[in-house]
């Protein structure tokens, strides 16, 4: 009787376990961004360009300012990327920003920002330092201040002078684009 009454606890036991563990939801896959960064840090970006230039407006389609793809993002497919805010200086406008990504004149896709020449008509000069939220199955991560557009109204005219061998230009300054 008591080899009967083991038996019976022992297999009730067995049969429960797996019953209890299967409450606890497990997140499956992962979302690393330890290491997420844009190879450029920075883009200046102009509001008078050439009529001949890809960024005018006279263009049929003019092309977006658009930063590097990001790096070191890793995780479970799909990994997706969403604009979160905008942090501005110098002059910048964050209401101004904000309504250029509602209107869809800045959007984020696949892990690159794109900037249209029509929203840079519309934004002050300033900086404008761009914060994404990536966000895959169960996981979601902040990245702020990985991004910077630099908003003048023109490139200025330099002369390449001090730029030689010797003096190469300075490696983490920003893009100059036009």
């Amino acid at each position: 009787m008591k080899r009967i009454f083991l038996y019976s606890l022992l297999l009730a036991g067995l049969l429960s376990t797996p019953a209890l563990t299967a409450c606890h939801d497990t997140t499956v896959g992962y979302l690393d961004t330890q290491y997420a960064a844009f190879s450029t840090k920075e883009l200046v970006v102009y509001r008078q360009v050439s009529e001949d230039d890809v960024h005018s407006l006279t263009q049929e389609y003019p092309a977006p300012w658009s930063s590097q793809r990001i790096q070191g993002v890793s995780g479970t497919n799909p990994v997706n990327f969403y604009y979160q805010s905008v942090t501005v200086s110098e002059g910048g406008d964050a209401a101004a920003f904000d309504k250029a990504v509602q209107d869809g004149l800045v959007t984020v896709s696949g892990g690159t920002i794109n900037l249209f020449p029509k929203a840079v008509t519309t934004l002050p000069n300033g900086r404008y330092t761009v914060n994404l939220r990536v966000s895959n199955e169960g996981y979601s991560r902040e990245l702020n201040g990985l991004f910077t557009f630099i908003v003048k109204d023109k490139a200025e005219e330099f002369v390449d002078e001090g730029i030689s061998e010797e003096n190469p230009p300075a490696e983490d300054s920003p893009v100059e684009n036009s």
